[in-house]
Parts: structure tokens; sequence; C-alpha cells
């Protein structure tokens, strides 16, 4: 079975912990950057991380059986509806109600903010559903990857799955490394628009994780090039981290027209 390594290569990712702890003060749920948005705004978009009652989320690959990952997602679910029935009388939109992680993501007022925040039994954080823009802080150097190709690691075997702005499977550095590609993106009404080749939401498939046509969509090919880049085959003195790698290329941004949601130029 090929061996497939995840990683999380877009800048800007926010890793949420599933630990849980009793009694948390429901004035540590919501941070109070938040709370002020909603008030001043009316509303805001929110991803509501859950206490589960059969104890911390646990990934589905690390339960011990199918019957384990049953329990765990009617744990979830269970949780998902008791929140929703608290939000019936206020203001909210949902989402997505998320099956395998403890999540709900929500467009929240100010009334909703407060029953979630009171109930703090089943609820963890609160967090923004904030914009996060590609950016690149690292490359191969700080990775000191040289003392693992000596030891025979080099990647091969192992597929890189880079979540970003699309990959160009025609670059000569990364050429033959695409096997496997996906786009998810995001059309909300006068906010974003998706950025997948077939203008849906979801698609899968050749040609799925291509580069969108805007200007920083260059980032993801940069990065499969950091991730898995072979500089024999661009004849080019230099490597990703592991060239011996493939490339699951996956497009997971949307595009965005407004100034005020780029931080200066749009798209």
């Amino acid at each position: 079975m090929r061996r497939t390594l995840f990683a999380l290569v877009v800048a800007g990712v926010t890793l949420v912990s599933f630990s849980s702890s009793d009694g948390a003060d429901p004035r540590d749920v919501v941070t109070p950057e938040l709370h002020k948005r909603v008030q001043t705004e009316g509303r805001a978009r929110v991803i509501v991380q859950l206490r589960l009652p059969g104890g911390p989320h646990v990934s589905e690959g690390h339960l011990a059986s199918p019957a384990a990952a049953a329990r765990q997602r009617a744990d979830i679910a269970t949780v998902q509806t008791r929140l929703m029935g608290r939000l019936a009388a206020t203001s909210h939109r949902l989402f997505h109600r998320h099956r395998t992680v403890p999540l709900l993501t929500l467009e929240i007022g100010p009334a909703a903010l407060a029953e979630l925040a009171a109930e703090s039994l089943y609820v963890e954080k609160i967090v923004e559903d904030g914009l996060s823009a590609p950016a690149l802080a690292q490359s191969v150097p700080l990775a000191q990857a040289q003392p693992a190709w000596t030891g025979g690691f080099d990647g091969t075997g192992w597929m890189v799955a880079v979540l970003d702005t699309g990959v160009d499977a025609t670059h000569p550095f990364i050429a033959a490394k695409v096997v496997e590609a996906a786009c998810y993106s995001s059309t909300v009404k006068h906010v974003s628009v998706t950025l997948c080749p077939n203008g849906q939401e979801q698609q899968t498939g050749p040609g799925a994780g291509v580069n969108c046509s805007i200007d920083t969509c260059w980032h993801g090919t940069h990065v499969a090039g950091i991730s898995a880049g072979n500089g024999a085959g661009a004849a080019v003195p230099f490597s990703g981290v592991a060239p011996g790698a493939k490339i699951m290329a996956i497009q997971v941004f949307s595009r965005f027209d407004k100034p005020t949601d780029c931080g200066g130029s749009a798209p």
C-alpha cells in the first residue's frame, strides 16, 4: 500500500488541538477579539470546537476498530445536535456539520455566541473562521535535508499532499510528480468564488489540482518543488526536501475580490 505523507504546507493554517479538560471558564471559550467583532458587526463566521462525552478526540486512523470510529462519530453528532438545539431561537446559519472531527462551522450573532459560550460542557473553544493568505516563510536549507538523503531517506515510496494554490504539473522541476489531484474551494455570495476548474466547490481527478489563474497562484507549485522537486529533471543543481516522493496536488484557496478581504490589492 502506498504510504501517504500529508504535509500541511500552506502558511497560516491553524492547527486545532482536540484535547479536552473539565470545568472550562466560559470566558476562556471565546477570545475578546471575537466577542468584540460579533458585538460590533452583528455576526461572524466561526468554527466551534466540541467536547465529546466519550473523551478527547482521536484521529480515526489511530482508533482500534471501525466500531470505535463509529462511536466517536456518534458522539460528535450527538453534541452537534444538542448545540444546534440551543441555537434554535437565535440568529445563526449552519455551514457544515463535520462527521469525523468535533467541529461545527457556523455564522452567528451575539445571542448565538452567548448560548455557545455558556455551553462550556460541550464547547471547548470558538474561533473565527478567518482568511489565510498564502505566504512562504521557510525553505529547503532550514530543513537540513542532506543528512536524511545520505541515510537513504529521500521520500521514495511516499506521497506528499500539498494543500495550497494548486500545482503546475508541467513544471520541469516536478515533471511526472503529480499523481493525485483535487480541488476544494468555496463560492459564498458577495464574498468569494471557487477556483476549481469545473466551476464547482469540489473536483477530484486529473487536472483538478491545477494552479489557479491569480498572480499568487505560483505559490502551490513553489511549495511542491520545495517538498519533492527533482533538480536532475530541471537541469538545476538543487532538489526539494524529498526528491524521491510523488505529489498529491490539492487546491484549497478561493478567489476574493474585495481589497478589504485581501489586505490591500485584489484579487
